[in-house]
């Protein structure tokens, strides 16, 4: 907060006409008081502003020129991290004045902890700003029932806590609260590369890791496709055609083999997404090309299908891993799928016209 009283005070002057010497002699005081009072350096008692705002026809608060900040929860959270990404050096203060406005606020206390652990860690390990960190992703945690943001959970939460823990060299804590939070594998890698970079046990560290590539690779069928979907709407056709390449040969370099593999499913929805995109750019010979190499692999898998994830390279586990969909029973039904939900009946035609 801050006020324009000097600032103030000099552009009312003026537009009375009125030099320095002049206003002293309105308001019975000497030039070099008028003087500091628009430089700055001194501020008239309050029964003479009073005055001064009669004289200029003004309100008190016009006069002095109050700059109230906006500090409602919402405004003060989003000030807050436009402080985190511009790193301004004012962060931890202003962090400090908003914990003491809103002491018991899940956002301000949430943003304030990425704040600090964001100051901790930026460009060297700040003790004293992790610990403050740890304590508000604490006080967070016990707040999570405030919270009204989607995006937003308590796993998140000790996942941050976690690694405050990491960067204040406290492995054995860090590794703890990811192990007791890791639903759904969501800490697979962190855990992993705790365990693997600090000489613990490398097969149970493996496990992990293992479990993060089958992850990644389910988790990732649902991103591909949404994201081709959308350059394909959004008329990109070269980037969908680019993205869809970058997973087949993603896909590849999965392969310990040239055995049917689970990959070939997903294979066979982005060849598809592939076709169809040199369908739409009028080059139809590559899409029969294409479509052709669908069928192929398509054939293979189903004559022999194999849902074990372990034969993946990268998942060195020996416990079978089985991996499902709801893509189609067969992988000719999930082609054909696929086509059906990409509303091409010039690709279903083709499609059909090397099936017959």
């Amino acid at each position: 907060m801050k006020n324009n009283l000097a600032e103030n005070i000099r552009t009312f002057r003026k537009e009375r006409g009125l030099t320095q010497e002049q206003f002293a002699e309105v308001f019975n005081v000497t030039f070099g008081a008028v003087h500091k009072w628009e430089a700055g350096l001194s501020t008239p008692e309050l029964p003479l502003l009073l005055d001064m705002a009669d004289f200029f026809d003004t309100s008190l608060d016009v006069l002095v020129g109050f700059d109230v900040r906006d500090n409602r929860i919402e405004t003060l959270v989003e000030r807050l991290k436009k402080m985190v990404e511009s790193m301004d050096p004012e962060g931890p203060s202003e962090a400090e004045k908003a914990l003491k406005k809103y002491p018991h606020s899940f956002a301000v206390v949430r943003m304030c902890a990425n704040l600090y652990r964001a100051y901790g860690s930026m460009f060297k390990i700040d003790l004293k700003y992790n610990r403050r960190a740890k304590e508000l992703y604490e006080q967070a945690i016990k707040l999570i029932s405030q919270n009204n943001d989607p995006n937003i959970n308590e796993t998140e939460l000790y996942g941050e806590l976690a690694g405050v823990y990491h960067a204040m060299g406290d492995i054995s804590k860090s590794l703890e609260i990811y192990k007791a939070h890791n639903a759904g594998g969501i800490f697979n890698t962190p855990i992993g590369l705790i365990m693997i970079t600090n000489g613990m046990d490398l097969e149970e560290a493996d496990r992990y890791l293992s479990y993060g590539f089958i992850d990644r690779v389910g988790r990732g069928i649902n991103l591909f496709l949404a994201k081709a979907l959308y350059y394909y709407r959004t008329g990109q056709l070269d980037e969908a055609k680019v993205l869809f390449e970058m997973v087949l040969s993603e896909n590849n370099y999965m392969r310990k083999n040239d055995d049917p593999s689970f990959l070939d499913r997903l294979d066979c929805v982005y060849l598809t997404g592939l076709a169809f995109i040199e369908l739409n750019q009028k080059n139809k010979k590559e899409a029969l090309r294409i479509l052709k190499d669908v069928k192929s692999k398509a054939e293979a898998f189903d004559s022999a299908p194999d849902y074990d994830l372990t034969n993946l390279r990268f998942v060195s586990r020996r416990e079978c891993l089985s991996a499902y969909d709801t893509l189609g029973s067969t992988c000719k039904e999930i082609v054909e799928n696929s086509i059906s939900e990409l509303r091409s009946p010039e690709l279903m035609k083709l499609w059909k016209s090397i099936n017959k």
